[in-house]
């Protein structure tokens, strides 16, 4: 049973595409629409539709929209799937990235804080290395100082001794003048 379009509705084919012919047909024109008084005067210009290989080709896609339907919902869990790892993916990345952080910023703080304490040591040092420089002045300065007196003492020390030779020269000479005068 081969179904048609009914043409009072849809008009008589304009050209022969189907595999029935429409030569033995009268053309047709349309049935006015109820309600209406006017006839149409457009005819649809397509020819009459084989319903069972309309029916087939609606088959045909329904089957490939199911298909596509499935093909798209396992896509869909797919991507859901995808989406899934990479969350997971960036989640330990984004871990990774704070441990990384936390390792960075606890060696910042170790090498400020070495490079605080090497600050400090050279501080001290500088301070320790003024004071031993202030001490080898000082100590210069009483070796100086000591060199000074021992020299004025020197300069004195001889004078003294001159002065000596000169009072033991005088007491010879006074004692050869007590002896010439007493033999005199």
């Amino acid at each position: 049973m081969q179904r048609e379009l009914n043409p009072r509705l849809f008009g008589t084919p304009a050209s022969t595409s189907s595999s029935v012919s429409t030569d033995s047909m009268p053309p047709v024109t349309p049935a006015p629409l109820m309600g209406s008084n006017e006839e149409p005067l457009r005819r649809v210009p397509y020819p009459p539709v084989d319903v069972k290989g309309l029916e087939a080709s609606i088959a045909t896609i329904k089957g490939a929209i199911i298909q596509l339907e499935r093909r798209t919902e396992t896509i869909a869990f797919k991507m859901e799937e995808l989406a899934r790892t990479v969350h997971a993916r960036l989640e330990r990345f984004s871990q990774a990235i704070v441990r990384v952080e936390d390792v960075m910023t606890k060696s910042q703080q170790e090498s400020a804080a070495k490079f605080a304490l090497v600050v400090q040591k050279v501080n001290e040092r500088k301070i320790n290395d003024s004071k031993v420089s202030e001490l080898v002045d000082r100590h210069n300065t009483i070796i100086r100082n000591f060199e000074n007196r021992l020299a004025s003492l020197q300069r004195l020390a001889s004078e003294q001794q001159m002065a000596l030779h000169n009072a033991q020269a005088a007491l010879v000479e006074a004692t050869n003048e007590i002896a010439r005068l007493k033999r005199s």
